[in-house]
């Protein structure tokens, strides 16, 4: 019989796969459409019907649109004084350039603007109200509460209200001519050509003084191509700002303009709502995201641009008539490149001053001639086009870096292919490498979804940097961590030793306290001596590896028989591979959280912003601290190939460098030189250290209390009444010191050679690995500091031998070399411990 659960599961299944799509719309939905549809009807009929200077609240004149109707208390008394500012920039941006045209003049395309705006200006801005300050607008907040589910919202005041004086102001233009409505006319040669464009800007604000203002908004206007003005404005349900848009123009030519524009561009918004292929209630909407207004949205401040487009620098050598028409190809070459060789395109530069007829604030961009060019020069940016070519660049030498720590990090894996050179390496430190290819992964995943135009190539990169820390990363950092187990499970088990000799030595502590242990939960009850165990004849022998260090037991305590043999072996499998998925489960789920958390610190105020990045900055590039405290901990000198250690380096910092030193950079991120310069010489001190380590020690510059006891695989030799550190087979009598101030015949090991003669203490030994001399320096008893013994020539001096517990002397690189395969010595084959 069937498992009733699997059928259910079966019917759920299909029933998921063949039910019917919902309708795509209630009824209460499309009611709401339709009134939506009526409002837009209505407003493009007042509009219509309306001529320059209809709408004129100085004279009071006032139309029948949300907003501009007496009786909502907006500053409209500022709007004459926002024309002047238009036309004042307007008049220094194109100079004597600049003339009104009339109703019916022919179009001409004769200075030099880019037509198509799209792209991101990023600058400065300050706050300017002007006769605003003097008379601010009267808005009965309580008229735009928004109802609740009790009655209601109280509020006190705007969402997107200004209180700062200054900050930093990013304006990103979307300006299609082939997917909305497009105003045309004839030029001097009776052809028709573009003089107007529906234009949607996202302005992001932010105030840096005098405020913590940080809000981002959507205005959709009208880009007059003839003298790259743009006029700009919200609209919501308390304000018909698109509707109402060729009102605020300065002469009757721009009002018409505007006016058909915006007309042609309803009615093909409607068109598309009725069709289905726009379903929203808010076609016009404010909302940076795109997404309409409910009845709980709080209610927000309105806003009205100009945005003046500075001339593009062009050859002089050009001549007039020809600028237009040269720019207008340079554009046609960006968009469908030909290879058609004609300059390099300019950054678009903008001039912008806006104000809140609810509000009662006016803010306008930061530069010339308020301030020098040098200081501030308004907004400044690039083409889409030409952004997305220097992504693109950039992209490719940044897959580049990432081919270049894959083969740097392949390098290091072969290196460390034996158990002895893995176990010296930090797995944190391997960790942490992997953790940044992770997150370049996800990162530049996500990015793709939001740049059609450079998915291949972002794709690629994130492939790269997947096999980069899934195939290669993760995959070494388990054969570190399966290496390391037993060194983890002899820590283990001292500290339960340390426990158990504690509770032995300490009455008042009960003997039977249960071990609790987070892998493998409660223990049994310790006693309460230490016992040591010895064979019975019945338990099994087990033999280290030649990697792993053997496993001592205690040598006091009472001797137990044991008549049972010990079989720990499949629990203590168990138990490492559950702590590697562990690790796992935990390094993917940090990986998710700093990717989720950092997503969210973008929308911070910059502040908050740039101290959690530096700071996320700052713990990644730490990546060699634990491999510095690992070399400390095991008093190894060299663990990672230096090639790895500089280029990794390198490497890493080279994204920070790009974001916080190039300000052209794909982001528009600001330059932080300061943080950057921090960085660098953190990652650098690290470098420092771990050359150190190897030069002078791995614990030259710790306590000897604060690590473990270790061997000294560099000892000084002595010789004294007791017979010193000499290697096995040379005495005191072979070796024969000489005198102070005296010379003798060198020795060797195996006893004197006649024909080689050195200075005073100076003895020769065999190399049992190379089979070559080893010369080395050898004190005697009454020998101190003075013969080089501290000094930097003795140190150095004693790193080009090696002596293992045994008392067998070998050259370092010879001793090193094999210590890399097995941890025996090569000789006597007693084992050794780690280097």
């Amino acid at each position: 019989m069937a498992d009733p659960r699997a059928v259910i599961a079966l019917v759920i299944i299909l029933f998921l796969v063949f039910a019917p799509d919902p309708p795509s719309q209630n009824y209460q939905q499309l009611a709401r459409l339709e009134d939506v549809i009526q409002h837009e009807k209505a407003a493009i009929e007042i509009l219509n019907s309306t001529f320059f200077s209809g709408f004129e609240p100085a004279q009071d004149k006032w139309l029948n649109l949300s907003g501009l109707t007496n009786e909502t208390g907006f500053a409209w008394s500022y709007l004459d004084e926002f024309r002047t500012k238009s036309q004042q920039i307007a008049n220094r941006s194109l100079g004597d350039k600049f003339s009104e045209k009339s109703i019916g003049q022919p179009v001409g395309y004769t200075l030099p603007f880019y037509h198509n705006v799209s792209g991101v200006v990023h600058g400065e801005w300050i706050r300017n109200d002007g006769s605003m300050s003097l008379q601010r607008p009267r808005v009965n907040i309580s008229l735009y509460s928004p109802e609740g589910p009790f009655g209601e919202i109280p509020i006190t005041g705007f969402a997107r209200n200004l209180t700062g004086t200054s900050g930093k102001l990013r304006v990103r233009f979307s300006d299609d001519e082939n997917a909305f409505a497009t105003e045309r006319r004839q030029d001097w040669n009776g052809r028709e050509t573009d003089v107007a464009r529906f234009v949607t800007a996202s302005i992001e604000l932010e105030s840096t003084e005098g405020g913590t203002e940080s809000w981002a908004l959507q205005v959709h206007g009208v880009h007059f191509l003839e003298t790259g003005q743009m006029l700009l404005s919200t609209t919501s349900d308390k304000f018909d700002g698109v509707y109402a848009l060729p009102h605020f123009t300065w002469t009757p030519y721009f009002f018409r303009v505007a006016q058909r524009l915006i007309i042609r561009a309803v009615n093909k918004t409607i068109s598309r709502q009725k069709d289905g292929s726009v379903r929203t209630f808010a076609p016009f909407t404010s909302n940076a995201d795109g997404s309409a207004e409910s009845s709980l949205t709080m209610p927000h401040c309105e806003l009205i641009a100009f945005v003046q487009q500075q001339l593009v620098p062009m050859e002089e050598s050009l001549r007039k008539s020809e600028l237009s028409s040269i720019l207008g190809k340079v554009e046609d070459e960006l968009r469908f490149p030909t290879g058609a060789d004609y300059f390099t395109p300019q950054p678009m530069r903008f001039a912008i001053t806006a104000f809140s007829p609810d509000c009662g604030f006016a803010f306008e961009s930061k530069g010339p001639p308020a301030t020098f060019p040098s200081d501030a020069n308004h907004l400044t940016g690039m083409k889409l086009e030409v952004e997305q070519l220097h992504a693109r660049h950039h992209v490719l030498f940044y897959i580049l870096v990432l081919a270049a720590q894959l083969w740097l990090l392949t390098r290091q894996m072969k290196e460390a292919s034996t158990p002895s050179v893995r176990s010296r390496i930090s797995s944190y430190t391997i960790s942490m490498l992997a953790l940044g290819d992770g997150f370049t992964t996800l990162s530049f995943a996500m990015i793709s979804l939001f740049m059609p135009g450079l998915w291949v190539l972002l794709m690629a990169t994130c492939f790269l940097a997947f096999l980069s820390v899934s195939f290669f990363g993760m995959r070494f950092l388990m054969e570190i961590w399966t290496v390391q187990a037993p060194e983890r499970e002899r820590r283990e088990r001292e500290r339960r030793a340390a426990v158990v000799l504690a509770t032995a030595n300490n009455p008042s502590v009960p003997a039977s306290q249960p071990n609790t242990n987070s892998r493998t939960g409660p223990q049994t009850a310790a006693p309460t001596t230490p016992r040591r165990m010895i064979d019975a004849g019945s338990m099994p022998v087990i033999i280290p590896s030649d990697q792993d260090e053997p496993l001592d037991l205690e040598d006091d305590g009472p001797v137990l028989p044991i008549t049972a043999p010990r079989a720990p072996t499949v629990q203590t499998t168990t138990e490492r591979r559950f702590s590697f998925g562990a690790l796992y489960t935990r390094f993917y789920f940090f990986l998710l959280a700093t990717l989720f958390l950092s997503l969210n610190a973008t929308s911070w105020p910059s502040t908050l912003s740039r101290a959690y990045f530096t700071s996320l900055a700052f713990l990644y590039l730490s990546f060699w601290v634990p491999q510095i405290y690992r070399n400390a901990y095991r008093n190894c000198r060299r663990a990672l190939r230096w090639d790895f250690v500089v280029g990794q380096s390198l490497l890493r910092l080279s994204p920070f460098a790009y974001f916080w030193s190039y300000s052209w950079n794909v982001l528009s991120a600001e330059s932080h030189f300061v943080d950057l310069m921090v960085l660098a010489t953190w990652l650098w001190i690290q470098c420092l250290v771990l050359a150190s380590q190897e030069i002078l020690g791995p614990r030259w510059f710790v306590k000897s209390d604060w690590m473990p006891p270790a061997y000294d695989y560099h000892p000084i030799l002595r010789v004294d009444e007791e017979g010193g550190n000499l290697p096995v087979g040379a005495s005191e009598a072979e070796v024969g010191l000489g005198k102070a101030g005296g010379s003798h015949a060198t020795t060797r090991s195996d006893g004197p050679r006649d024909d080689a003669t050195k200075n005073d203490g100076v003895r020769v030994f065999d190399c049992a690995v190379c089979m070559q001399d080893i010369e080395v320096h050898v004190y005697g008893p009454d020998s101190g500091a003075e013969g080089g013994i501290a000094g930097a020539a003795g140190l150095l001096a004693r790193r080009a031998y090696m002596m293992t517990p045994c008392r067998h002397i070998f050259h370092a690189k010879c001793l090193e070399g094999w210590m890399k395969y097995r941890l025996q010595c090569p000789i006597c084959r007693e084992d050794l411990p780690p280097m």
